[in-house]
């Protein structure tokens, strides 16, 4: 009884099974019909919306080309600013070498105040004539005398005459360069009332111009006594006779000059 029991079972579990696959199949049959009916509802729609879209690209398409032809205006603008440009280059380039003709004429302008001075100098030379020598006279009497001062040695001949003193061939004005020297050298012919008397010419060496116009002194005044005696007392009263002893000191050893020493460190 069991097993038939069982065997009802299966066969009914098989029955059901069985009229549910052909429901199941015409379900499966509606699905792609549904489908259809969908997907060609929406395809016209589909197809609608891109006819729309074609009429609305067209308007895109008319409106593109009307960029398209702006664009050959700015184009056009284009190559205007490039001839204006190059003209403007040009015109730069003709003032930048009319700013730099300064520059050129710089040493010109440089040249023109030394030509100038020159210009200037030839005439002050033309009107100012280069000193000439004096031409010494000579004495057929005269009378010596040597001078010394320093380093300086002045070999000295004086004779009558208008009282012209020359040195090295130069007047005595000329030679020292200063009228304090000058009248430091007439001081014996003023001692014995002779200036405008006697004229000097003279020799004269080693140390510097001080030191010559001391020799020079002494020597004149020593002619001067050579030529006469009693003018002995007037230069001997003014002192013009003696030989002035200062000398430079020699330098000592250990020193930097002869009492110059060096500073003194205690430690």
């Amino acid at each position: 009884m069991a097993e038939e029991k069982k065997t009802v079972k299966a066969e009914e579990v098989e029955a059901e099974a069985a009229e549910k696959k052909p429901a199941a199949k015409k379900a499966a049959a509606k699905k792609p019909a549904a489908k259809k009916a969908a997907d060609g509802e929406k395809k016209p729609a589909a197809k609608k919306a891109a006819a729309a879209d074609g009429e609305e690209k067209p308007a895109a398409a008319e409106e593109k080309p009307a960029a398209a032809e702006e664009k050959p205006a700015a184009v056009e603008e284009k190559p205007a600013a490039k001839k204006a440009a190059a003209a403007k280059k040009p015109a730069e380039g003709e003032e930048k070498p009319a700013a730099k003709k300064p520059a050129a004429k710089k040493p010109a302008a440089k040249k023109e105040p030394a030509a100038s001075a020159a210009a200037e100098a030839a005439p002050a030379a033309a009107a100012k004539p280069a000193k000439e020598k004096p031409v010494l006279p000579k004495p057929t009497v005269s009378y010596q005398g040597t001078g010394r001062r320093k380093n300086a040695v002045a070999r000295v001949r004086v004779f009558t005459g208008t009282g012209k003193i020359y040195c090295n061939g130069q007047y005595a004005e000329d030679y020292f360069g200063r009228e304090a020297l000058k009248t430091f050298v007439e001081a014996p012919l003023r001692a014995i009332d002779g200036v405008g008397k006697f004229d000097v010419i003279a020799l004269l060496s080693g140390g510097g111009i001080s030191g010559q116009a001391g020799a020079l002194r002494l020597g004149i005044a020593r002619a001067l006594l050579a030529s006469d005696e009693e003018l002995r007392g007037d230069l001997k009263h003014a002192g013009l006779l003696s030989r002035d002893p200062r000398m430079v000191e020699r330098k000592k050893y250990g020193l930097k000059k002869a009492r110059k020493r060096p500073q003194f460190s205690k430690r």
